[in-house]
């Protein structure tokens, strides 16, 4: 017998590599862009096969919520158009897209259960997987905020590009938490429900549709809510404003507690994933 063949491969798993595999998962999982990527394009023409208009059935609802809002606070608070209605159409698109990602992020895992098992490919690919359909779903709907603009045009000025590093930041929380939220769904099945609730609730109570400045006194509920700042790094450079540093702050705080802690609990958690879906 060849001296080749009977040297086989030997594999030790242990403990001490767990960590090392389950870093490696996140990272080679975001290097396989064009794999989540192309799944994601595939989830939209399959949702939405033989339609006629496609994605653009939710900009369309999207687009009559923001109608129907903007004469709410219209005729009723007896606000100004011009000025309310680009404020309700960014909130409620951004909103969107966040509560999507975090809903579909606690499932995700779950609903992906037979590639989890089956397919050899990195667990956060699924993940990234999710936030690429959203995001596309979300360009879609900017055309809104873009009709809306041009019907009611507001000055231009430089503080428009810090929407870009805005969106970089929360795109890194959505992410964080849609991670956390993914493999602690996978071990109790009561999280998905748990926080489709409590969006519900924090719906109304964070500034989406209306404004934080008509309270003469900020309540704790909006300084402390980080959905919040999250909106106003992206929403208040959309609106040709400066955003406020406590919001800049917040958020990256947000993100970098939020990544250690998520990477810490997708370290322990990482090779259980498969056997709780």
């Amino acid at each position: 017998m060849p001296e080749s063949a009977k040297k086989k491969p030997s594999y030790t798993i242990t403990a001490t590599a767990i960590p090392a595999q389950a870093v490696n998962d996140l990272l080679e999982g975001g290097r396989r862009y064009e794999m989540w990527w192309r799944f994601a394009l595939h989830d939209i023409r399959q949702r939405f096969r033989r339609s006629l208009i496609g994605p653009f059935w939710l900009t369309l609802s999207m687009g009559i919520m923001v109608g129907a809002m903007g004469l709410v606070f219209s005729t009723i608070f007896q606000q100004e158009i011009a000025g309310i209605l680009p404020y309700i159409s960014v909130g409620l698109i951004l909103w969107g897209f966040i509560s999507s990602c975090v809903n579909e992020g606690a499932g995700v895992f779950i609903t992906s259960a037979d590639y989890v098992r089956n397919v050899p490919i990195p667990l956060s690919v699924h993940v990234y997987r999710m936030i690429a359909r959203n995001v596309i779903i979300l360009a879609f709907n900017m055309t809104i905020y873009l009709l809306v603009l041009v019907v009611f045009p507001h000055p231009l000025n430089a503080n428009y590009l810090l929407a870009i590093p805005g969106f970089a930041l929360l795109l890194v929380n959505v992410a964080w938490s849609s991670i956390a939220l993914a493999v602690l769904s996978a071990r109790y099945r009561d999280i998905p429900q748990v926080v489709a609730s409590l969006l519900q609730v924090i719906f109304f109570v964070t500034p989406v549709f209306w404004s934080a400045q008509t309270l003469p006194n900020r309540p704790a509920f909006i300084l402390f809510n980080p959905i919040y700042h999250l909106l106003e790094i992206v929403r208040t450079p959309l609106l040709g404003g400066l955003p406020h540093l406590m919001s800049w702050g917040v958020a990256l705080g947000c993100a970098v507690i939020g990544c250690a802690a998520t990477a810490l609990l997708y370290r322990r958690a990482y090779p259980r994933v498969a056997y709780w879906v």
